[in-house]
């Protein structure tokens, strides 16, 4: 759920921005106690265009053990719990997100990539 922030001075709202200049403002991962789970948060710049986020996670092998796909934002500021696939996760793991727009209606396959972020947690 967002907050709602009031501005008295009009110069301190912040404008949308397009796509070429849209970006991750925060990205954060924290396990959860039990291992099983990680409490992502991630922040958007605002926009204009509703843009969508690829995020997947991988363990020190290089698998992947867990992925959520968000299409077409309406929000600025989103949490979500992902849950690790697998034996009881454990050691360094890797959370990449993608932020992107579909780059041709025609061809809805093709993205256009415009930031990526990389954050190591351990479990």
């Amino acid at each position: 759920m967002s907050n709602l922030t009031f501005y008295e001075d009009p110069e301190d709202i912040p404008l949308p921005v397009a796509r070429e200049e849209m970006r991750f403002e925060s990205v954060q991962a924290e396990p959860y106690p039990d291992g099983r789970r990680v409490k992502l948060n991630f922040k958007l710049k605002p926009f204009m265009e509703r843009p969508s986020v690829e995020a997947w996670v991988t363990n020190a092998s290089g698998q992947m053990v867990a992925t959520l796909s968000l299409i077409e934002a309406m929000d600025q500021e989103f949490d979500f719990t992902v849950h690790l696939r697998g034996p009881q996760p454990s050691g360094l793991h890797t959370l990449r997100l993608e932020l992107f727009y579909v780059a041709d209606v025609e061809k809805p396959d093709e993205k256009q990539i415009v930031d990526t972020r990389t954050v190591e947690f351990v479990i």
